[in-house]
Formats: C-alpha cells, sequence, structure tokens
C-alpha cells in the first residue's frame, strides 16, 4: 500500500470561551473526500495549548471535529484551518 499525504481545509462552525475556568471549545467542519485513512488538523492557529482528536478512516462527507484548550481561542467563526489527509492507495505499475 501507498500513503499519500494532501492538505484539506476545513472553517471554524462555533467557538466557546468560558472565562469562569480559562478554557475554550470549537468545531471545526470539514468535507472528507474519498479513501482517507487519516485526517488531522493543523492546530497553531486555536493557540499552543489547543488539542483536538484525529479521524481515523472517516467516511467520506462531511465531519465536525472538535477543539479545546485552555486561555482564550485566537479564532473565530468562519476562519478557515488547514489540515493534512492521508490516504491508502495501490502502488503504481
Amino acid at each position: 500500500m501507498l500513503w499519500a499525504m494532501s492538505p484539506i481545509v476545513g472553517s471554524v462552525y462555533l467557538v466557546s470561551y468560558n472565562e469562569d475556568i480559562d478554557e475554550f471549545c470549537a468545531t471545526v467542519e470539514i468535507e472528507v473526500p474519498q479513501n482517507v485513512a487519516h485526517l488531522q488538523l493543523e492546530l497553531e492557529k486555536f493557540g499552543p495549548n489547543a488539542y483536538a482528536r484525529n479521524l481515523t478512516n472517516p467516511k467520506p462527507g462531511p465531519a465536525s471535529i472538535g477543539v479545546l484548550g485552555c486561555g482564550k481561542p485566537n479564532v473565530k467563526f468562519g476562519d478557515l484551518i488547514q489540515g493534512k489527509c492521508f490516504t491508502m492507495g495501490e502502488l503504481p505499475d
């Protein structure tokens, strides 16, 4: 099997900040292409303490990925978030 990486872009759909505990949560909407084995977001835009679960063998189509972190988020509704999409394919002849 050959693994191929391609960039993918999602959009911030929801951002919530809880001032009492100094934490945020956000949702990134992304369109998953066919034959994806692994998808991960680049979280730098959210700040240094952001965490998101990677998607493994996601179904093609729209998907939501939750992002959590400490502090105020550095993103707002509609911001574009880069990601990496890894697909599996057959070795070329």
